[in-house]
């Protein structure tokens, strides 16, 4: 394989990509826009996480081959180009352009924009331009009806088995707020990613918890997290918890409107 690459590099850059080229994509965000977005026939590959249960995408990787995120790999699978947000790095994606094969980087970002031009720079990429316009003007739609429904006025909390919860300016933040509950987070003062005070809670419970990955063992659980708490644990009997997967809460907001829809059709009884 080491044998592929050097000859690779030493034959110079390729021709150039057909309009419809073959792809790969070497993590497990990468994975997501690629399966929503190329036709089956330019999947050459996707990375090992694709066909994971917290996979949004995982029913369409599931005949899709397994790239490891390396360069010998890669290159054995024949893409034109290489999607990635936070796999590889700079030395992989030099030595792929230099071979001839492209590579799409994507932004980080959970505003719809930010992520509404992710799926754009990547369907123009795949020569997909329609699918993205599609999603987007999808996206759109249920956005605009999620907001036009009543506000709640309940206060939500979303926790992970880890204890950590989503203040403003987070993905999440805009997800509960699209649902159309109110971010007790970040009403707290949290902002960004932080560690539930147990204190707080006991003292303020929320009106409903939003809970995720409790059911992923490959998820991480401190044992001195606020999760753990048997006092914690009896409020989230006692008070009102929406468990919602955890494919719809990855990926920089990238299935924020998933989620939300999800927690309000839970709460309104009609999921």
């Amino acid at each position: 394989m080491l044998a592929l690459v050097a000859g690779l590099l030493w034959a110079g850059p390729a021709a150039a990509a057909p309009s419809t080229p073959a792809v790969v994509s070497i993590d497990y965000c990468a994975d997501q826009y690629v399966l929503a977005l190329a036709d089956r026939g330019q999947i050459h590959g996707v990375s090992p996480r694709a066909r994971q249960a917290f996979s949004y995408h995982r029913e369409r990787a599931a005949d899709v081959p397994v790239v490891e995120p390396v360069a010998e790999a890669i290159l054995h699978a024949g893409p034109d180009l290489v999607v990635r947000f936070w796999g590889g790095n700079q030395r992989l994606v030099s030595m792929l352009e230099r071979v001839g094969v492209d590579t799409v980087n994507i932004l980080y970002g959970h505003d719809t924009e930010t992520i509404f031009g992710n799926l754009t720079k990547v369907a123009s990429a795949l020569g997909r331009a329609d699918e993205a316009s599609g999603l987007i003007a999808d996206q759109r739609a249920r956005i605009a009806a999620l907001e036009a429904r009543p506000r709640l006025n309940l206060r939500a909390l979303y926790l992970t088995p880890s204890g950590t919860t989503g203040g403003a300016g987070t993905d999440v933040d805009g997800m509960i707020r699209l649902a159309g509950l109110e971010n007790m987070a970040a009403e707290l003062g949290y902002r960004g990613w932080r560690t539930v005070s147990l204190e707080e809670l006991l003292m303020n419970p929320p009106d409903v918890f939003i809970g995720s990955f409790f059911d992923d063992a490959d998820v991480s659980r401190s044992s001195w997290s606020p999760a753990r708490h048997p006092r914690l644990a009896r409020m989230m009997g006692a008070v009102r918890t929406v468990p919602v997967p955890g494919r719809f809460l990855s990926c920089s907001g990238l299935f924020s409107v998933d989620a939300a829809e999800y927690i309000r059709a839970t709460l309104d009884g009609t999921r």
